[in-house]
């Protein structure tokens, strides 16, 4: 079987509208730069520099004072536009972000070597390996994005527990029916193909899917799920579940791990674009849950950020294909 390349990581950056979702991708694969290219520490740093007024107020505007560190030690926070949010900090009353930008101003003034402030990258003249190191997971929180595969993705941290992390990718991979009706091996069965343990979404996620997307070594680290009929999953297998390796979310694990609208969408790449997104999505997708819809021939699906499973006949022509967002668990 050939490997697919679900992800361009260069061109899938490129693609991205939002800005202070491209503004987390960069950091996180700045701070996480095992494989990255020469071009692609330039692309991260220039877009982070050129962007900085946009990407500081909205972060501001979402309290993200977790995230202002990494934006001071990646210079979008610098000597030369610290007034100017510490003012807008002071107009929208985050007072949080006022007394860290006046603590940072300060330092920027008095000691800047002490900032850990990351050099600008010249080809040529810079060496990539000052920039290159690895994650460590173990420190990892949710909403955190880790970088694994053979080629280098990013995956959503959901959940750290007991020495694994709940991983979905944080982008739409690709476009496929949760059942194929007309896949041969399918075809003359009886059982019900709608349920997760027998559809085709599964077998592709586990045969194609988990393949092309972790390295070897990754894939020692994977720990295998048990889902049941009922859509139950655990770690220990069941006279009915089958082992997986990857999977898709749950109506109710979507609901714990990503709770707000804004945190369910999820940017496509430019593969899963090559064939037809319900609606002919160019940056954002409706993407399939696992989870059983309202009647048996229907599959729950993320609609714009909402949980839903309106229209959504499996099998039915007009509501065939749908996005793939692949989950997994990882021990580090």
């Amino acid at each position: 079987m050939s490997t697919i390349n679900f992800y361009n990581e260069s061109k899938d950056f490129i693609r991205m509208y939002n800005c202070t979702e491209k503004a987390e991708i960069a950091i996180s694969r700045l701070e996480n730069s095992t494989g990255i290219t020469e071009e692609q520490v330039v692309m991260y740093q220039d877009y982070l520099f050129k962007q900085a007024p946009q990407i500081v107020q909205q972060f501001i505007d979402m309290n993200r004072l977790q995230l202002m560190p990494l934006l001071v030690r990646h210079r979008v926070i610098r000597k030369s536009n610290i007034l100017q949010f510490t003012e807008y900090a002071r107009e929208k009353r985050k007072m949080d972000m006022l007394s860290y930008l006046m603590d940072v101003g300060n330092q920027l003034r008095t000691r800047p070597k002490d900032m850990g402030v990351v050099p600008k990258f010249t080809p040529g003249k810079s060496s990539l390996s000052g920039f290159v190191k690895k994650q460590d997971y173990s420190r990892s929180e949710p909403g955190d994005i880790v970088w694994l595969g053979r080629i280098s993705m990013p995956w959503k941290v959901l959940e750290n527990k007991s020495g694994r992390l709940l991983l979905l990718s944080e982008y739409v991979l690709d476009c496929l029916p949760f059942e194929d009706f007309y896949d041969p091996f399918y075809f003359s069965m009886s059982f019900d193909r709608t349920r997760w343990p027998f559809s085709t979404i599964r077998r592709h996620i586990n045969n194609e899917f988990y393949p092309s997307l972790l390295s070897e070594e990754e894939k020692q680290r994977v720990v295998p799920v048990y889902i049941s009929s009922d859509d139950t999953l655990t770690f220990v297998g069941g006279p009915e579940a089958k082992e997986d390796r990857m999977f898709l979310l749950s109506k109710m694990e979507a609901e714990k791990y990503l709770k707000t609208e804004k945190d369910r969408m999820a940017p496509v790449t430019s593969f899963a674009t090559r064939s037809m997104l319900y609606n002919h999505f160019e940056t954002y997708a409706y993407w399939w849950l696992r989870t059983p819809g309202q009647y048996s021939v229907e599959k729950m699906y993320v609609l714009d950020g909402t949980i839903t499973s309106d229209n959504s006949i499996v099998g039915g022509d007009h509501f065939n294909y749908l996005g793939v967002r692949p989950a997994f668990y990882y021990r580090y």
